[in-house]
């Protein structure tokens, strides 16, 4: 990682970008204040610049390189973290987030919240649906696009996927983990009558 240092000017531009760091996991390298703010170092010593390698550091002394705390925050905001979910995840977040106090929706009895948990969100944390709910700019959810797979049953009567093998040629498998996955239109291409098509998981 090659390092960041940003030029702060004033108590809360130096306690903003530190909360921009603690927020990405970053601590201090002096293990026993991981998560302060070091207000004395801005306020009795003077310095004005904040150092992010592999640990945070502070300094006073003017270095080579360096970015304006206005251009460090700009580069927050362009950062849009994006998630995959599917249709249905998507149309109840949005339909939450468009009420008049979506919160609120949660905690009382209309069974959102009952909805929600519902559903599989796993990689997703609370955290981050509850940001979305709340407007954040930086976070955006999509609709995963729909994978499928051909099967068709063998002559033993069982249900076999079909997969590519290292040769690059159609083969058959009956773990449908090991199988050949794409998007409905490039499936079709290789759809035999022999082979039914199904969603992949």
């Amino acid at each position: 990682m090659s390092e960041t240092v940003v030029h702060v000017t004033t108590l809360d531009q130096w306690k903003s970008v530190l909360d921009v760091w603690f927020a990405q996991g970053y601590e201090w390298e002096i293990r026993t204040k991981r998560q302060k703010y070091f207000l004395d170092q801005f306020n009795f010593f003077n310095a004005r610049y904040l150092y992010l390698n592999s640990h945070i550091q502070y300094g006073s002394i003017l270095p080579d390189n360096f970015i304006e705390y206005a251009d460090f925050m700009a580069q927050q905001e362009k950062k849009m973290t994006t998630y995959e979910v599917t249709q249905e995840q998507l149309e109840l977040l949005d339909k939450v987030k468009s009420m008049p106090y979506p919160f609120v929706e949660l905690i009382t009895f209309n069974g959102y919240r009952r909805e929600l948990d519902r559903l599989d969100w796993s990689g997703i944390s609370n955290d981050v649906i509850l940001k979305y709910l709340a407007h954040d700019e930086t976070i955006e959810f999509k609709v995963k696009e729909q994978l499928y797979r051909l099967w068709r049953v063998d002559s033993d009567g069982d249900r076999v996927y079909m997969r590519i093998n290292r040769y690059g040629t159609p083969d058959s498998s009956m773990d449908q983990h090991n199988t050949f996955t794409a998007p409905l239109e490039e499936i079709k291409k290789w759809q035999t009558p022999a082979w039914e098509i199904e969603k992949a998981d």
